[in-house]
């Protein structure tokens, strides 16, 4: 031995260094932070598999839309990016199709022109025969009003502009 002491420690007894000893279970505290770190690393794993798959379904919606499908479809999907031509094969003719450029969605499409008639077939035909007379004789206005307050401004007797009010609509008599 050496002629240094160090108390009531003695150099060969190591059963206070934390090692278990043979036959012996590990201490408490030990047992408890294993426990806590393999919570911690699952609740790690499964938010790691979540962003994986969430990646995966963006990349899927990507591609499908890119192949002119709507993109939601990727929901339906459940397998690898690399198999997904395999299974639009089998199973493409069920997914919506994305309009091309240059169409337009029918669904969105407005009529041209003047609505749809509401009168009744059997009141069309006088319909049609009261647009023809017009009312009165007098025809529709024409011009816009720039038009006809330059041809008013115009008129040098009171018959002149008296044929412009009537050619314009006015039903008052001017003569």
């Amino acid at each position: 031995m050496s002629e240094y002491t160090f108390g009531d420690f003695d150099t060969d007894d190591m059963s206070g260094a934390g090692e278990p000893q043979s036959g012996q279970q590990s201490p408490k505290w030990f047992r408890e932070y294993m426990d806590k770190v393999s919570g911690q690393l699952a609740e790690i794993k499964a938010e790691n598999d979540r962003l994986k798959a969430e990646k995966q379904q963006q990349q899927v919606a990507n591609t499908l839309k890119a192949k002119g499908y709507a993109p939601n479809a990727a929901e339906l999907y459940t397998g690898t990016p690399d198999k997904l031509d395999d299974w639009l094969t089998a199973h493409g003719g069920a997914l919506a199709k994305l309009p091309g450029e240059g169409q337009e969605q029918h669904q969105e499409q407005v009529p041209q022109g003047p609505p749809a008639s509401t009168v009744p077939a059997d009141g069309q035909e006088q319909m049609q025969r009261m647009m023809e007379q017009g009312a009165q004789g007098v025809a529709a206005p024409q011009g816009s009003d720039k038009e006809i307050a330059a041809a008013l401004d115009a008129a040098q007797t009171p018959e002149e502009f008296a044929q412009i009010m009537r050619a314009h609509g006015s039903q008052f008599n001017w003569g």
